[in-house]
């Protein structure tokens, strides 16, 4: 009030024409100054008394002396206010920009907070705490604990609030457990499933704006009520017109809105987070965001990699390689509507479903195995986002080419990978060193695969096992447990050190990173016992032998057609030789790994022939 009252008065004198300020007695409140007040410096002394003809004192200060500043700031908020309310009513860009900023502010905050808590815990609060001493370890343990589980909610609450494309980056987050703390993968897992559906009147006003017709000239019915919602679309149940039922997906409509500057700004953010913690690298996040969003929010390149993935399969079907996949025929697609075979079912991970349908657990494990596998050896186009939210179960239809008793539905297929020759097969050798605990080969196929000579932490981040584990052969021969575990968390490994391999390997090879951990994220959720564990390798390395193989034969192929010697006899003999050495190195790790499966379904079953052979070796040895 002190600096409002004298700006007041002097505005109520002059637009009411009130008394002038002299016609007031003394002691009149309005009027009222400290007379006998001097000052000798500056505008002050305007501001205290003027002298008059008789000596006298005037009781006023000099309207030309009231400050106007405060006033017309008051004023000028007001009206901008207010011009500002009006225009993010009528005028769409206006908004869009307000909520625009108000995103990335919302973002900013959330990661400026984190990063002070992170710089303040790390650097100050547990500066007094030493290295070697128990209690101290214990300590800063816990500390580092309650800071990644409240950064994490931090976090997790900014994306949920912001919703969409930082949605989508939660759920990354999630499946990152081969790079960030159990806290923060545990904290973003609620953004798998808990999306927020958009409006029946946003959708509706979708298809008049992409489709120019309304809903209800396309279908004969409609559910209101979305089967599914993901960060970027909702499905929907419906009825043609020509009668077929089908899943309509279709996109949130403020995607389209914020996409753009949501991308831009997880880049800035990240760019800052590497900036302030040099040390962690998370810019390649950002960078496959931008590379993999804009085709993702885009659903005819859905249908067209749909379209795609069901060629290859019915391709190595037609070769003799049966599979179980099912992928929903898609009937039309726009950009932001994708109209699909409708099909029942339940998630994969639903295990009373499985066992309302005898359908066994290990087996499933076993079929995710073989069709990933086939993917990307043998096909090399990806599926890089098996989460259960993507896989449906169903029993077996009447004429389905299944071998099995069920049906896997795969869904969503905007994020695709398609590997070159190369890479697959610089993967395939990578895969079967490790399998057979060939060093060497694994530092070379490291550093050339993965540009990286750190080749014992890429390992355990590509298989997701201990180093020691993958060093003693017990890859395929031993399940992964508690103990396990503990190792892997406590490892050699740091954060920053896996976030500076993650920075330098391939896209390519980050999202089969992303894949593989799904896929064994999935084994844990089914409860899939330790022989489906060992299983999935033995079939991985089935399809790496077959890989190499194959590229093998190309080779030989190839350099009889262009060679000159080609009809020499040394020649060809020297070429049949290598042949018959490809062909009975990939027969016998084949054999020896069908082998190896077959005795562990023996095992897993404890059927009387198995009680027989350990209680014949128990007599022979």
């Amino acid at each position: 009030m002190p600096l409002i009252r004298p700006s007041c008065r002097g505005l109520i004198f002059r637009l009411t024409g009130f008394p002038r300020p002299g016609t007031f007695p003394r002691h009149s409140t309005l009027a009222r100054f400290n007379s006998t007040t001097k000052t000798t410096t500056g505008s002050a002394q305007t501001a205290t008394t003027a002298a008059k003809p008789n000596g006298s004192k005037a009781f006023w200060r000099s309207p030309a002396a009231v400050p106007r500043r405060p006033v017309f700031k008051f004023a000028g908020a007001a009206v901008a206010l207010g011009t500002g309310a009006y225009l993010y009513n009528i005028s769409d860009t206006f908004r869009h920009n307000v909520l625009a900023v108000q995103r990335v502010m919302v973002a900013g905050e959330a990661v400026v907070i984190v990063g002070a808590d992170y710089k303040y815990t790390m650097d100050i609060t547990n500066r007094g705490l030493k290295e070697g001493n128990p209690e101290d370890d214990a300590e800063r343990a816990r500390r580092m604990s309650a800071l990644h589980t409240r950064s994490a909610n931090r976090l997790r609450e900014m994306l949920s609030k912001n919703g969409g494309i930082y949605i989508k980056l939660g759920q990354h987050l999630a499946s990152l457990k081969y790079l960030l703390p159990d806290e923060w993968t545990t904290a973003m897992e609620p953004l798998q499933d808990r999306c927020t559906p958009s409006s029946l009147e946003s959708i509706q006003a979708l298809f008049m704006s992409d489709l120019g017709k309304p809903i209800s000239s396309i279908f004969s019915s409609f559910d209101l009520e979305p089967i599914g919602v993901a960060s970027l679309a909702q499905v929907h149940k419906a009825t043609l017109l020509d009668g077929r039922e089908v899943a309509v997906k279709i996109q949130h409509p403020a995607l389209q809105e914020f996409s753009t500057i949501d991308i831009r700004t997880v880049g800035a953010l990240t760019q800052a987070i590497a900036y302030v913690f040099p040390e962690f690298e998370f810019t390649w996040l950002s960078e496959e965001m931008q590379t993999s969003l804009p085709k993702e929010l885009n659903f005819d390149f859905e249908a067209a990699n749909a379209a795609r993935v069901t060629a290859n399969f019915d391709r190595a079907r037609k070769e003799g390689s049966k599979s179980t996949i099912k992928v929903p025929d898609v009937i039309w697609s726009q950009k932001r509507v994708l109209v699909m075979e409708f099909m029942t079912g339940s998630r994969i991970d639903n295990l009373q479903y499985l066992r309302e349908h005898n359908i066994k657990v290990s087996e499933v494990s076993n079929e995710m195995a073989r069709t990933f596998s086939q993917m990307i050896y043998k096909d090399g186009f990806v599926h890089c986002d098996p989460h259960p939210g993507n896989l449906m179960i169903r029993p077996t239809p009447v004429a389905s080419s299944s071998p099995r008793n069920f049906e896997i539905i795969l869904l969503d297929h905007g994020l695709y990978r398609e590997l070159t020759p190369e890479f697959r097969l610089d993967y395939a050798h990578l895969w079967t060193a490790i399998i057979a605990s060939d060093e060497q080969e694994i530092k070379y196929r490291a550093l050339k695969l993965g540009g990286t000579d750190a080749y014992q932490l890429f390992s355990s981040i590509l298989t997701g096992r201990d180093w020691s584990v993958v060093q003693n052969a017990e890859l395929s021969k031993k399940a992964r447990g508690k103990d396990e575990l503990v190792n892997l968390a406590d490892g050699p490994g740091s954060i920053a050190d896996i976030a500076g391999i993650l920075a330098k390997v391939p896209r390519d090879l980050l999202l089969l990173f992303k894949t593989n951990d799904l896929l064994r994220a999935l084994d844990e959720d089914l409860g899939a016992d330790d022989g489906s564990q060992m299983r999935t390798f033995a079939v991985m390395g089935q399809y790496c032998a077959q890989a190499i193989y194959e590229a093998e034969k190309t080779t030989l192929q190839f350099s009889l057609t262009v060679s000159s010697k080609a009809t020499r006899v040394s020649f060809l003999a020297r070429t049949l030789s290598s042949w018959f050495k490809a062909y009975f190195s990939y027969l016998h790790t084949v054999i020896s790994l069908d082998l190896f499966v077959w005795w562990i379904d023996v095992t897993q079953s404890d059927v009387l022939f198995h009680k027989f052979l350990v209680r014949l070796g128990s007599l022979l040895f």
